[in-house]
């Protein structure tokens, strides 16, 4: 995993928690099941207020996501699909 650069890490653009109205300066990354209207499932992340755990956002993992773009990219050189 590529580390954050020192600069880029010392920049913290806290807001406040719409729940407990506590500063967020860090999420925390928890791994979810996604599920779309065609029932396809995908790994995802919700990230949520370190103080009491209200989820302030969900996505797409982007660590699995990048997995499953590399193996399916494997799969079609090798000739398979």
């Amino acid at each position: 995993m590529k580390s954050i650069p020192e600069e880029a890490s010392e920049v913290v653009m806290a807001g406040k928690c719409p729940k407990c109205q506590n500063m967020v300066g860090s999420v925390r990354a928890e791994q979810i099941n996604i599920t779309n209207n065609a029932g396809n499932a995908f790994a995802g992340a919700a990230y949520t207020c370190p103080h009491c755990q209200t989820i302030l956002s969900v996505t797409v993992d982007p660590f699995a996501f990048k997995n499953e773009i590399a193996i399916e990219l494997m799969k079609r050189m090798r000739g398979g699909r």
